[in-house]
């Protein structure tokens, strides 16, 4: 049973590597394994709780020098690790904009 699976999860990410499938949902411990040029939207939809997660996570996208993005669905309780976080990385993890410019996605 548990290789049925495994020859499962292989057959889906050979298919989202070639292209073949478009939208990957996965957990922490295989975004740590995804080095795909292809990836430039990473969705958190459960925030992480520590910076290296995050950093595993939204470094997914943008790989080899394209642009990514990372959209965070945060909730009420997830304000601290998103304080947490931003200090850590040094960075801040900013709203969506309500007009994002074409200029940058139309190179």
């Amino acid at each position: 049973m548990q290789r049925c699976l495994q020859d499962h999860r292989n057959r889906v990410f050979h298919d989202f590597r070639n292209g073949a499938c478009r939208n990957l949902v996965c957990t922490d411990l295989f975004t740590r394994g995804i080095d795909i040029q292809a990836v430039n939207v990473v969705i958190n939809f459960d925030f992480p709780k520590n910076s290296e997660t995050y950093l595993h996570r939204v470094g997914r996208s943008g790989r080899f020098g394209h642009l990514g993005l990372a959209v965070n669905l945060i909730t009420y309780e997830d304000r601290f690790n998103l304080y947490r976080i931003e200090q850590e990385l040094g960075t801040e993890i900013k709203q969506i904009p309500p007009h994002i410019d074409q200029a940058i996605y139309c190179r």
